[in-house]
């Protein structure tokens, strides 16, 4: 009796103690609890203020409290039930807390209410992990761009200055690409990320000198969705590159033919008729003979359609009888000049002198007559040249006198009837004479003798007074047989008797009429 009841206390006592053992093991089965809030069971929301396509973060820290390992993820929907993100899963090891979470991104504007809870497919999760919040979802910020000042110079270059503008809301990553456009081709030349605040921020861009007729900005959302359409994140401005006309001329240099180690006072004018400022440069006076720099002093900038003056001092002055030079001005890809030649005084007090050698003149005129003298004589050679005495031989040839002789025509003597000078004309001409001495012309159509000589003359008179009633030219009235040229008042002997009668000054070559005039009472 006492053994049977010792068993049935010790069969009692194992149920107890197995059930204890179940109650006190980790939840496992169906049903059974593995998941819970480790700490706050409120969701924690990152990324706001959020504007539309902007990225926030919902995430809660989950507890394994099973005896497995167990993988969790966090489930947005919205209030219709439609999800509207689902995060990664997340294993969890027994007796760790892990933070899951899921972003999203809104489309729209406005109070947005989410739901959100965690699932798994391991184990059961509690009912403190699901809940609901509101995000306020602000509209997208909108990117700006102005043109403060382009200026293109020829000291500074290209310069831009640009205020670039985001709206109210966060801080923004922007990308900028700046392009210059010429003859249609676009060129990416600069490229960089900045960090906007909302508001303006002022930008300063340096191109140099490029080859552009329009300039291009692209402001480029990093990261970020802005409110802009692609075509309106990008702006243009044309440029116009700087146009210099820059010239130098200069006065009457003091004094006029320096002295060896004198100095020389050359007023100059540089002019700039071009759009653009002018570089700073220099102003000197170079020999072209030689190189030498005679002057040189520094020219500051000037401006476009302004000019500059003053008086250039060189010295001390070269010994030479002339000095060539250029009066140069001189800047950074820019040169222009203007002749200068001055005459110096020589040591006997400012004779002349020749601007060359004499000597080499000479020599140079003596091998000339040597070379010409030897062609004529070439030429006379081969013109004359006596033919060969192998043929013919038995045929005596005239003398080279005798056939000059022979080819030269016969003369007659003729006299002028105005001064009677004696003339030798060939015997068969019968056209106008006219004389060497007073220039009279006359005709030998019949010049026989004294009698033929004055019919001829008086032909001639009265076709050139019948010449004079038809032209009109100067006539000369003298009672005297000297008279003055109406042309040069050179003094003319015209006897009285052959007038009237057409005469020629053999000053001026000036033609009149010479005509008898009444004496003077």
């Amino acid at each position: 009796m006492g053994l049977a009841c010792s068993v049935s206390g010790l069969r009692k006592t194992a149920v107890l103690a197995l059930i204890l053992i179940l109650m006190s093991a980790p939840v496992s089965g169906e049903g059974e609890k593995m998941f819970y809030p480790a700490g706050s069971s409120d969701i924690a929301v990152t990324g706001e203020p959020v504007h539309v396509g902007d990225e926030i973060t919902a995430s809660i820290l989950v507890n394994n409290q099973g005896s497995y390992t167990g993988s969790v993820r966090l489930v947005l929907s919205d209030s219709s039930g439609n999800n509207l993100s689902i995060g990664h899963e997340i294993p969890i090891s027994p007796g760790s807390s892990r933070e899951v979470l899921a972003p999203l991104i809104p489309t729209s504007a406005g109070a947005l209410e989410l739901n959100w809870e965690v699932t798994s497919d391991d184990g059961g999760v509690s009912s403190e992990l699901s809940g609901s919040f509101e995000v306020q979802v602000y509209e997208s910020q909108t990117l700006g761009l102005r043109f403060d000042a382009v200026e293109w110079s020829l000291a500074n270059g290209l310069e831009c200055d640009l205020s670039a503008s985001l709206t109210d809301g966060k801080k923004r990553d922007v990308n900028i690409s700046v392009s210059l456009i010429s003859q249609g081709i676009e060129e990416e030349v600069q490229r960089f990320e900045i960090t906007l605040s909302p508001g303006l921020r002022a930008l300063s861009l340096d191109l140099g000198h490029p080859e552009a007729d329009y300039i291009s900005v692209t402001l480029e959302s990093n990261g970020w969705t802005s409110s802009n359409s692609e075509a309106n994140l990008t702006w243009q401005t044309s440029v116009t590159p700087p146009s210099i006309s820059p010239s130098v001329s200069i006065g009457v240099h003091e004094p006029d033919r320096p002295g060896t180690g004198d100095f020389v006072n050359l007023p100059y004018w540089l002019n700039n008729s071009g759009d653009a400022a002018t570089l700073p440069g220099i102003l000197k006076v170079v020999s072209t003979s030689d190189g030498m720099v005679l002057a040189q002093i520094t020219i500051s900038s000037i401006s476009g359609g302004g000019s500059s003056s003053g008086v250039l001092s060189i010295g001390p002055w070269p010994d030479a009888p002339m000095v060539e030079a250029e009066v140069a001005w001189e800047m950074d890809g820019s040169t222009t000049t203007a002749p200068l030649t001055v005459f110096s005084q020589s040591e006997n007090g400012g004779g002349w002198e020749l601007p060359f050698d004499a000597m080499a003149a000479v020599y140079g005129a003596v091998l000339g007559f040597a070379v010409v003298l030897v062609g004529l004589i070439v030429w006379r050679a081969v013109s004359e040249k006596t033919p060969s005495t192998e043929k013919d031989s038995n045929i005596l040839r005239d003398s080279r006198i005798a056939r000059r002789l022979e080819r030269t025509p016969p003369k007659k003597e003729v006299k002028c009837p105005s001064c009677e000078q004696r003339l030798s004309i060939p015997m068969e001409h019968t056209g106008s004479v006219r004389c060497p001495a007073c220039t009279t012309q006359f005709s030998a159509a019949s010049i026989e003798g004294d009698s033929d000589l004055q019919e001829s003359i008086q032909e001639s008179q009265d076709t050139l007074n019948e010449d004079t009633t038809t032209a009109s030219e100067p006539v000369v009235r003298s009672h005297e047989e000297i008279l003055s040229c109406p042309q040069c008042n050179q003094q003319l002997k015209v006897p009285i008797e052959r007038r009237p009668v057409r005469s020629r000054c053999p000053a001026c070559r000036t033609e009149f009429m010479a005509e008898v005039g009444e004496p003077d009472d």
